[in-house]
């Protein structure tokens, strides 16, 4: 059996090459056994979500992505409507990690 996250399938511009692609992001958040076999697009009704509505800050969950690209790994946000993620979006804390990993501790 697969493990407890499940996947959403959107288009974003990486904030390290800046090309825009196709990406496959990850969360745990109210994933069950199986769960990984799903994959959403944005504005499409997720089963594990039922009707939930929340914001994915990074604080209490998150999701999690790499371009394509450049294979740069990054956290990132949601909004969560009715069951449905209606946008994603780079999390500071993700982009601050970016950073520093890019640059070196003190460069921040």
């Amino acid at each position: 059996m697969c493990s407890m996250y499940w996947n959403l399938n959107t288009k974003l511009k990486c904030p390290n090459c800046g090309k825009s692609s196709l990406w496959n992001l990850q969360t745990h958040f109210l994933g069950d056994y199986g769960s990984c076999l799903n994959e959403y697009k944005l504005k499409e009704k997720v089963n594990e979500l039922s009707n939930t509505s929340v914001t994915l800050d990074g604080k209490n969950d998150n999701f999690i992505g790499d371009c394509p690209n450049c294979d740069k790994f990054f956290d990132l946000g949601a909004e969560i409507v009715d069951g449905k993620v209606e946008k994603v979006f780079f999390t500071k804390c993700g982009l601050k990690v970016f950073k520093i990993a890019q640059n070196g501790l003190n460069s921040w």
